[in-house]
């Protein structure tokens, strides 16, 4: 992987159209299962009668007239950290063979995939580069449209809706080395159904190690198809257009995750 610099005209337009997603799930999600220790019950014993406590102290000092950095973060094959770069520029090209960070072995990967730039307001925006695998992003939740793809586990899924809006069906995107095979169609026929993996008693079973027992709930509501996550491996969305970054976010590329964090401007 290299980090080499790399120069791209910066920016500038702020008014990036709205997506799909209601909520990244950023890289704090990962932390929910280890819960902070308990403080004990006095940890702040009272100040003896006529003294009173300091006031709190300043602020730490951060710039107030630069740009604001931020960081990626290159994650390791089956953990949680990886390799970080700082992003102290106008922003950072993703690819196979081209922009400052690349990922070599990755097939699935373009030569160049991904960028992240950062606007005139000071957030930072991801655009897929017109790739034929895409870049998704992770969320909690997000509203599904007629020919949108997901990534469940390591399953590619492009969700169809039926006539009307009474059904709808997930087909999985065959591999490279699926050898024409045809793809396999999910019906869900009812209101709600349930995505898993084996064992889980969920409506549609995928047949993939990386896919929760219950990994995702989908329902249709009065504005449409919408998905949940509720699995370990989460919940990823292929971006149709450049999406901001306002907070800690996880997107993928081939097989490639990385952890984009942006820091106070």
């Amino acid at each position: 992987m290299s980090t080499a610099d790399s120069e791209f005209p910066p920016a500038t337009d702020s008014s990036v159209p709205g997506s799909l997603f209601d909520s990244f799930d950023g890289w704090a999600q990962l932390l929910r299962q280890t819960p902070p220790p308990e403080q004990p019950p006095d940890a702040t014993p009272p100040l003896p009668a006529g003294m009173r406590r300091a006031p709190p102290d300043a602020f730490p000092f951060r710039p107030l007239r630069r740009p604001p950095m931020a960081l990626l973060r290159i994650i390791d094959d089956g953990r949680e950290d990886g390799e970080t770069v700082r992003l102290r520029g106008a922003g950072v090209d993703i690819g196979r063979s081209a922009g400052a960070v690349t990922i070599p072995h990755d097939e699935a990967i373009a030569p160049l995939h991904a960028r992240i730039v950062l606007l005139a307001d000071g957030t930072w925006q991801l655009t897929d580069l017109g790739t034929r695998t895409g870049t998704f992003v992770r969320v909690t939740e997000a509203r599904l449209r007629h020919g949108g793809s997901l990534l469940i586990g390591g399953t590619h899924l492009t969700f169809e809706r039926g006539p009307g809006t009474d059904s709808a069906a997930f087909v999985e995107i065959p591999g490279d080395d699926s050898r024409g095979a045809p793809p396999k169609r999910h019906i869900c026929s009812a209101a709600a159904c349930t995505i898993g993996g084996q064992g889980g008693g969920a409506s549609i079973v995928l047949d993939d190690p990386f896919v929760s027992p219950l990994h995702a709930e989908v329902f249709r509501g009065e504005q449409g198809w919408r998905v949940i996550n509720r699995g370990r491996n989460g919940l990823w969305m292929r971006i149709e257009r450049p999406v901001r970054l306002a907070a800690a976010a996880q997107f993928q590329c081939g097989e490639q995750r990385f952890v984009f964090v942006p820091l106070p401007g």
